[in-house]
């Protein structure tokens, strides 16, 4: 006899989500699994960095920093966890990853929709916060002047940075797992050398506010002077 899926399961869809998996009798190796499921929730992580990235950029077309600000909060919230989400991975042998890296045939973690996806947009961030900036006759630097009067473009322009830092870092974090996993001085499965991705690392989304921090450091008369302290 069936039973009958309670309302919490059709809600979720659990049997469909809990389908998406090889069986049992289809893994590779018992880990495969895990490597499995660990992207799908990943991709999931990615579906709504997307969502709140593109609400973001809407709140600033519409003039509203403060609500821009809340649903960057939110992403930056995900890349501080995404991290975490793919130490379970480093659970499995290299040798096992191995198996199960063959088994994806020509597939790569380069292929992943939801990462690429954020790399192409986390960019168009960029123009409407520069309008929104422009409106008011002001640079990132004007706005690290004076943080409190011009409050909400601030806190707007943290987490912006926040969210540029935090997608660094997961690349790095990534960075970390294939080499552990299979090492730097190898192909990956699309015969791209696995050095290439340290280029990515070093991408930034909003270089012009990496480079008023430094701006700022200078005109605070705070820059490095070799000179001893007393002098």
């Amino acid at each position: 006899m069936t039973r009958e899926l309670s309302d919490y399961e059709k809600y979720i869809r659990t049997e469909e989500l809990l389908g998406l998996q090889k069986r049992e009798d289809e893994l590779a190796c018992a880990d495969e699994l895990t490597f499995q499921v660990i992207h799908q929730i990943a991709e999931l992580h990615f579906k709504l960095v997307m969502q709140y990235l593109q609400m973001a950029k809407s709140a600033m077309v519409a003039g509203e920093p403060d609500k821009a600000k809340e649903h960057l909060h939110r992403v930056n919230l995900h890349m501080k966890h995404l991290p975490e989400v793919f130490t379970m991975v480093k659970v499995i042998s290299p040798l096992d990853y191995h198996t199960i890296r063959l088994a994806l045939g020509r597939g790569s973690g380069q292929d992943s929709p939801g990462f690429n996806q954020i790399l192409q947009f986390g960019p168009t961030l960029w123009e409407p916060f520069e309008k929104l900036l422009g409106e008011k006759g002001l640079s990132p630097l004007d706005v690290h002047k004076e943080p409190t009067a011009h409050l909400a473009l601030y806190q707007l322009m943290q987490e912006l940075i926040q969210f540029d830092e935090g997608f660094q870092s997961f690349r790095y974090q990534h960075l970390q797992l294939v080499r552990r996993m299979i090492g730097l001085e190898t192909n990956s499965l699309k015969g791209i050398p696995a050095q290439a991705l340290q280029k990515g690392v070093r991408h930034e989304f909003y270089p012009v506010l990496w480079k008023a921090i430094s701006e700022l450091t200078d005109w605070t008369g705070s820059s490095y002077n070799p000179r001893p302290l007393g002098e």
